[in-house]
């Protein structure tokens, strides 16, 4: 049987696959703004205590960086 539990792996499929849906967004990112808001999102899940839900507290995130950032 396979195993519905997601990958951390997953999580970065699922922003590489928003980039490609929406190129737009990533217009004028720098891998080093990237990369940036990937530490901080990623401490700030660390910071909660539990476990972190890569999804939800970290690609979730970066997505709607993007689509909330008015691509500035």
């Amino acid at each position: 049987m396979a195993n519905p539990e997601r990958r951390l792996v997953d999580s970065f499929w699922d922003l590489r696959d928003a980039a490609c849906d929406h190129p737009e967004r990533w217009l004028g990112v720098t891998a080093e703004a990237v990369f940036q808001r990937l530490a901080e999102v990623i401490e700030e899940a660390e910071e909660g205590g539990d476990p972190i839900d890569w999804p939800r507290d970290v690609a979730a995130r970066m997505i709607a960086w993007r689509a909330d950032d008015d691509h500035s």
